[in-house]
């Protein structure tokens, strides 16, 4: 296994304590000084910097597997190309998006922000500025997040990227626990920001000496051939609110707002776990992308296969997991208030089962490009379940909808792989591929334990 992927997998398992941990702390610390008005104020302001997410159109995904495969086959002129296009489309659009809404919420809707006037002393607007200032911050740094990929700086710059993150949140806890309030905290937000993205463009700028002094212009010759990828990519976000927003909208419309905790609860363990298990997918989609590039046919099916195989040792114990501590795991977390039946985990873990069957297959597909042929789809299909939900809900109650999850997964695990099969993602013999090359991991597992060492490729 290449040690590329394996730092990046771990720059995920770091982000990924990093977030959970984040999360367990806030809300205890944050109601406690603020109460839980205060911070449900705090978790409405706190909203608007993703909204300038929109502002990325898809580019920075696509455009960072592009100018990782130029990079790869050493068209540097095309990779700075790609890249200074990326980072003046982001930070024009950026900066129209966050004029356009405070203009909408300061001039248009000027009592929009009254609901935050007494958690921020008076101070609303000015939080808002700090949120957006926050948001543009983020969102210029996906250039360069994207051309870590290109310089093979990858795993270092996501450890980067989740240090930022944990100090920003770290100032955050602190200036709260000192007793200011929600503006006091944007601004520890916003700063933090600001230092830990200088040090993160610092680092890449270091590590591809090609990415520096490149022109201030946009090539419209690449970023008309980065177009259709990126509407593409644009999609998946959508398709992914329709189907986990989305269920909890349909479920609390049709059976009340009761109803949702149960299916949420369940919802939540099952994709935490395969959070933890797509971790080396998501380190190998930098990897995959310079092995299509270069055309190395074996390693690109190795790769696949490792993923493959990995994603399936991971999910399986977790999903016997669930299915043996899952209920009563529940009811000590939520404090028995509560209590999904056998029948609902049971389909949740098998819609798990079947997302796990896909997704490492389509971010190697992402990872190249080529996700066209299953994202929107995902959008459709996401669509037409949430309308069988409804259907079924009412008749069924949340099992309802938890059947209608595990069939839209079952149509993108043949979506997905037929797609796979097409392009030529998926090697031939993949389940005798899988065999052979699982005996071979477990092989140099066993040599290099003899020997004191790690897995090579």
């Amino acid at each position: 296994m290449s040690h590329r992927i394996v730092a990046g997998t771990l720059a995920g398992y770091y982000g990924q304590f990093i977030q959970l941990g984040v999360q367990l702390i806030a809300l205890p610390v944050f109601t406690a000084h603020w109460g839980l008005a205060g911070y449900g104020t705090w978790l409405i302001l706190f909203t608007i910097p993703s909204s300038l997410g929109l502002a990325d159109f898809g580019l920075s995904s696509t455009g960072g597997n592009s100018m990782t495969a130029a990079a790869a086959r050493g068209e540097l002129a095309r990779a700075r190309a790609i890249y200074a296009s990326l980072r003046l489309i982001m930070l024009v659009t950026g900066a129209a998006i966050a004029g356009a809404m405070m203009f909408v919420l300061l001039v248009i809707f000027p009592h929009s922000l009254d609901f935050a006037q007494v958690a921020t002393g008076g101070r609303a607007a000015e939080t808002v500025w700090l949120m957006l200032g926050y948001g543009f911050i983020a969102l210029v740094n996906e250039s360069p997040m994207a051309a870590s990929r290109a310089v093979d700086a990858y795993a270092r710059t996501m450890t980067i990227h989740h240090t930022i993150i944990l100090a920003e949140a770290t100032c955050a806890l602190v200036t709260a626990s000192l007793g200011y309030g929600l503006t006091a905290v944007a601004w520890a937000y916003f700063l933090a920001r600001l230092v830990g993205s200088v040090a993160l463009n610092s680092y890449v700028l270091s590590r591809g000496g090609w990415l520096r002094h490149v022109p201030w212009r946009i090539d419209r010759g690449e970023l008309r051939e980065l177009f259709a990828p990126a509407m593409a990519a644009l999609v998946l976000p959508g398709a992914n609110a329709v189907t986990i927003q989305g269920a909890v909208v349909v479920i609390g419309a049709i059976s009340g707002p009761a109803a949702v905790p149960a299916f949420t609860a369940v919802r939540t363990l099952s994709r935490t776990a395969l959070q933890f298990a797509f971790r080396l997918n998501f380190a190998s989609m930098p990897r995959y992308t310079v092995l299509a590039a270069t055309e190395d046919r074996v390693g690109m099916d190795r790769l696949v296969l490792l993923n493959l195989l990995t994603t399936a040792l991971l999910v399986v114990p977790a999903a016997i997991a669930i299915l043996a501590l899952g209920l009563p795991f529940i009811a000590i977390w939520t404090h028995h208030l509560v209590h999904p039946s056998f029948l609902l985990l049971a389909l949740m873990v098998t819609a798990m089962l079947l997302n796990a069957a896909w997704v490492p297959l389509s971010n190697l597909i992402m990872a190249i490009n080529r996700h066209a042929g299953f994202s929107y789809f995902f959008l459709g299909s996401g669509a037409l379940a949430l309308g069988i939900g409804a259907l079924l809900q009412q008749r069924m109650g949340t099992i309802g909808m938890a059947c209608a999850l595990v069939l839209q997964e079952a149509a993108m695990v043949s979506c997905v792989w037929r797609l796979g099969s097409r392009i030529g993602v998926i090697p031939r013999g993949v389940a005798a591929a899988s065999w052979r090359y699982g005996g071979e991991l477990f092989g140099q597992l066993r040599l290099g334990r003899g020997r004191g060492s790690g897995i090579s490729r």
